[in-house]
Parts: C-alpha cells; structure tokens; sequence
C-alpha cells in the first residue's frame, strides 16, 4: 500500500477550517491576553474574570452579611450538573481567590463549573509576544493541546493527502489535514494514521513532498527605442 502526500505552502494555510472552538467535544479554553483572541466558547472565562476583578474590592462589613457564598453564587456560571455551589467547592475557589494567582483561580473555577478537575499551561508561537494561556482537563493528552497551540499561532503544517496515485507533487490532490509535527518522520507516520492505518506499519509506504519555497520567474521586456 503507498500513499502519496505533500506539505502545504504556509501562505495557503486554511487552519481556521480545523477551527478548535468548532470541534465537538473540545474542552479547551484559552485565554488571549494582550493581542490575542480567547476561545471561551461558554463564556466561562469572562466570568471568572469578572469574578477575580470585584473580589475583595466590597464593603466587607456588608460583604460577610450578604455572605460570600451568595457573592460566588451570584458571578460564578451555574454548575454543568445542575447542583448548586457545596461550602466546601466555595471555600477552595477562596482559597485560590487569595493565592492571589489569576491562572489557579480560573483553573480551580473551571473544575467546579464542570466536575472536571483543570489545569493550565502557556502556549506559545514563533514569536516572543505570541502567548496565551490555555486552560483543559488533566486528562487532556498533551498531543491535543500541542494541536492547539499549533492551530492557535498557525505554527503547525498543513498536510494533503492524495486520493489516487500520484507522480508529482502536482498530481496530489484530496484531502487535507492540520498537524503540530513536523519532522519527515512524524508526519509520515501521521498521515498512515490519518488515512487509517497504524503509524508504524512497514506494509504502508508514504510518499511524502515536502513544501521547500516558492521560485519566482523573472522575465525582462523590451521596446523598441524611438
């Protein structure tokens, strides 16, 4: 069995089609920071936000009376399994609230919220500015969240994978898909996945063309002189 492939041109990316806020199942949430959008697809970072910002700046005398549970009631969204916030959930998110660390606080909120225990990590692109913090379930596969940021900072590679035989990269035309890896062997054994098969099965060959540059042709003109 040989497949036939070819990397993408990155100026022809089209990885907003594999756009994670769009993927069923995603759990992913990124904050943007400065110059970067967030993917909060349920609202849930704008929230906590909010949350972290009016905390402790109450009257406290009036704070305490109206008691801090109603205040976590009230900013906090309500809990993915319909139940309503336990003294015990409320105390951690406070105790996070005066670890005085945005990251834990979001983190500790998201895992109440959803009865899913969160972590978080920074994800970065090619350049120093390009980073944002992504928030998921500890069982999130860190292959994922390398996807994300990949897809995120448009760092990964766009591979197409052709649907008949092919002799020339030109020839190759089918189906694409958009991957963190970029190493020849990576992405060999990627695409033998991608199309079904086991990515270290030896019965499949992969003939793979990898992206180089774009050559420009120069042609001069002439006219005649009067």
């Amino acid at each position: 069995m040989t497949i036939y492939a070819k990397t993408l041109n990155p100026e022809d990316y089209d990885y907003r089609i594999y756009d994670i806020s769009n993927n069923d199942g995603n759990e992913v949430a990124i904050e943007g920071g400065r110059d970067f959008q967030d993917i909060d697809q349920k609202g849930y970072l704008k929230a906590i936000r909010k949350l972290i910002r009016d905390y402790g700046c109450w009257d406290y005398e009036t704070y305490y009376n109206n008691s801090i549970m109603a205040f976590l009631r009230d900013y906090l969204p309500k809990k993915e399994n319909g139940k309503r916030l336990s003294p015990k959930e409320a105390n951690k998110i406070l105790v996070s609230l005066d670890l005085d660390r945005n990251e834990e606080v979001i983190a500790t909120c998201l895992s109440v919220i959803t009865g899913k225990a969160h972590t978080w990590s920074g994800i970065r692109g090619c350049c120093q500015g390009d980073y944002a913090t992504a928030y998921y379930p500890v069982t999130t596969p860190t292959s994922y969240i390398d996807y994300v940021e990949a897809w995120y900072f448009g760092t990964g590679t766009e591979v197409e994978v052709s649907e008949e035989d092919a002799n020339s990269p030109e020839e190759v035309s089918g189906w694409t898909f958009y991957t963190a890896n970029w190493k020849t062997e990576d992405l060999k054994r990627e695409i033998k996945e991608y199309c079904g098969y086991k990515g270290d099965d030896d019965n499949v060959e992969v003939i793979l063309w990898l992206y180089d540059k774009t050559r420009t042709i120069h042609i001069d003109e002439y006219k005649l002189a009067d």
